[in-house]
């Protein structure tokens, strides 16, 4: 008998699409599309949403394909990024959701999840080389050597008196709680940052606060308002960090044009030369007293400069790249817009003939940079007298020899490589910087004035052009290469002799960092741009260094207003003192860190700086209640005296001891 044996078959399932199949494409979209928004849901809720901009940089970084290594494409990144952040801050400050790091991250890697769809691309980054840690430590680097008093500070007190340098880091201050408030530019809705920033700031170029007050709402995984000295500190150390993204783009730039005329002991004797020259002149200043809208916008432009002189490879990174620099300025500090359309006319010319290979892409660029680069410039000549303060401001007296001196050892770098394009190019950029510089002194000249405080800007970005241009010296040597080992000798003597000569190599390097540090003064404050301070003659950082700068007298009694109770809503707290500009200045400041800026304006600016004229002045500004607190007896008197002489005052002043 033959047995049978049964065989069950199951039932059969849906058929499964091959790999590469679209049903198979567009469940790995959804599935990522659902990780985009889930992700920083939970970054968000674990209190990790500062982790999520390095994520979006690193994918950002991924889906290109410019740049060399692994640093160049991290810094074409984040001009990207930077110029998409002042675009996007329309957005955020028009939909529901202001500057919370949900949907801000959300919308992010979905736009990334786009692009990488259309493209067919995939995030793959190049491995990172040792030429990449010059400029990043030396961004580091000169960020702790500003950022050290800052870093030594004890206390609110001890920050505030290095703070108060340069009041306009009240200002900045209050304009980036002032978007973290608002949930966007202060611009969009000038009745409501109108109690928390001055006014002057709601149509200033708000592209760095922007950028800070998004990125510290990620850092604090929440929008609500921070605390007097958390704001503080904070915001001082987004200030830094524009300088240090500065020192990173002058020295990044250096070695881009320099190209392959660097091997590595070259780059660490350039890249140590940049940025001892950083540190060592006015750029030094950005810190000391608050410029942190000019370190990006000016960073921004450099970069500008090293892209424009030596194109990205790909045309479509480079057209996208230009263009996100360029709103980068217009929203950071538009007044360098003059030679950022100097040069990118100079690049369509030059490149025309790439540039055709994506007429699409460049027309999409050119109109969205069209329209959003000069946008805060012309809603501020709309609403401000933007113009009539270009001819304000202090006298400039620069150092001229040391102009003169990086631009002899730059002009020896060009001749010497006046049949490279990328120097004949970058000598357009200089040449440039050096018109629009020329441009302002001449204006005032006409105007029979010494040149005012915005003629330092331009020479800030011509100092920072010629330090770029620093590598064009590396022409004056022979071209590097790898030496060939003596037949004649046995091997190992050739690699000790090798040896020998590359320790040779880096021994210059070395002595070359140290000569620049020596000329830029950063030892003993001495060098090409030492200046005078009062009665002697040092640089920027070392008179930072040595706390000569500080203010330990107003920091000390901000915090004494600080301490006191919250004045009644609709009250405007005034301190009062004896010191001429001290009342003013503590005044300033407790404004800011109380979130009163705005309506406090009144009661600060265009009224006299000394007392008992001060004091009277306010009252006359301001129709509202006002609450004097009176640094001691002396200035307590003074408003006492101004309420005898006009009792009908009793109403509405009030004058109080700061103990």
């Amino acid at each position: 008998m033959q047995s049978q044996s049964a065989t069950v078959v199951a039932p059969a399932g849906p058929p499964q699409p091959p790999p590469g199949h679209p049903a198979r494409h567009a469940g790995r979209l959804v599935g990522w599309l659902v990780a985009a928004w889930v992700g920083p849901l939970l970054a968000y809720a674990a209190g990790l949403a500062g982790l999520l901009p390095l994520v979006l940089l690193g994918l950002t970084a991924g889906l290109l394909r410019g740049g060399r290594t692994l640093l160049d494409r991290l810094v074409l990144a984040g001009a990207l990024l930077a110029g998409a952040t002042c675009a996007a801050g329309l957005l955020f400050s028009a939909w529901p959701w202001g500057l919370h790091p949900v949907p801000v991250a959300g919308t992010a890697l979905t736009v990334l999840l786009g692009i990488a769809a259309a493209t067919g691309r995939r995030p793959r980054l190049p491995r990172p080389v040792a030429a990449d840690a010059l400029p990043v430590g030396a961004a580091l680097l000169a960020a702790v050597a500003m950022a050290w008093p800052y870093l030594r500070a004890g206390d609110l007190a001890g920050r505030l008196a290095y703070a108060m340098t340069g009041e306009d880091n009240s200002r900045h201050l209050a304009t980036v709680e002032g978007i973290r408030a608002v949930g966007g530019y202060l611009f969009t809705d000038p009745q409501a940052a109108a109690r928390i920033a001055p006014e002057p700031m709601v149509w200033y170029p708000q592209g760095f606060h922007l950028t800070a007050a998004l990125l510290d709402t990620f850092l604090r995984s929440s929008t609500a308002p921070a605390g007097p000295a958390d704001a503080l500190d904070h915001y001082l150390g987004w200030s830094v960090g524009a300088w240090g993204l500065l020192v990173l783009a002058v020295t990044w730039a250096a070695c881009r044009l320099a190209g392959p005329q660097l091997d590595p002991p070259r780059a660490l004797a350039l890249t140590g030369a940049v940025t001892a020259a950083c540190l060592g002149s006015e750029l030094a200043r950005f810190v000391v007293y608050g410029y942190p809208g000019e370190s990006l916008g000016l960073a921004a432009t450099v970069l500008l400069v090293a892209v424009t002189c030596r194109p990205v490879a790909r045309t479509g990174t480079q057209v996208a790249v230009v263009g996100a620099l360029c709103v980068t300025v217009g929203f950071a500090y538009l007044m360098f817009l003059p030679v950022v359309a100097a040069l990118v006319a100079a690049w369509l010319v030059r490149d025309r003939r790439r540039l055709r290979r994506r007429p699409r892409l460049l027309a999409v660029v050119a109109l969205v940079a069209a329209v959003l680069t000069p946008l805060p410039a012309v809603a501020g000549l709309l609403r401000t007298d933007q113009v009539d303060n270009v001819a304000t401001g202090g006298g400039v007296f620069p150092r001229y020899d040391a102009f003169l001196a990086l631009a002899g050892l730059v002009g020896a770098g060009l001749v010497a490589g006046r049949r490279l394009p990328v120097w004949r190019r970058y000598a357009g950029a200089l040449a440039a910087a050096g018109v629009f510089a020329a441009g302002f002194l001449l204006y005032f000249r006409a105007l029979g004035t010494d040149p005012r405080y915005y003629y330092g800007k331009t020479l800030h970005l011509l100092l920072a052009v010629l330090l770029v241009g620093a590598g064009a010296l590396a022409l004056l040597l022979p071209a590097p290469g790898r030496t060939v080992p003596d037949s004649r000798a046995g091997g190992g003597a050739g690699r000790r002799a090798e040896g020998r000569r590359a320790g040779a190599r880096w021994a210059v390097a070395v002595a070359v960092v140290l000569a620049c540090v020596g000329a830029a003064g950063l030892p003993r404050g001495t060098g090409l741009f030492a200046q005078p301070f009062g009665d002697r003659i040092t640089t920027w950082a070392a008179a930072w260094w040595s706390g000569s700068l500080a203010r330990p007298g107003p920091a000390a009694l901000t915090v004494r207003a600080l301490a006191r109770p919250p004045a009644a809503p609709g009250t405007v707290t005034v301190v009062v003192s004896d010191r001429r500009r001290e009342g003013y200045l503590v005044t300033l400041f407790v404004s800011t860190l109380q979130g009163t800026a705005g309506a406090s304006g009144p009661a600060v600016y265009r009224l006299p700086l000394a007392e008992p004229a001060r004091s009277a002045a306010v009252v006359a500004a301001v129709p509202g209640p006002i609450r004097f607190l009176a640094a001691d007896a002396a200035a307590a008197r003074i408003v006492e005296d101004l309420l005898a002489a006009r009792p009908e005052l009793r109403a509405r002043v009030s004058v109080e001891r700061l103990p």
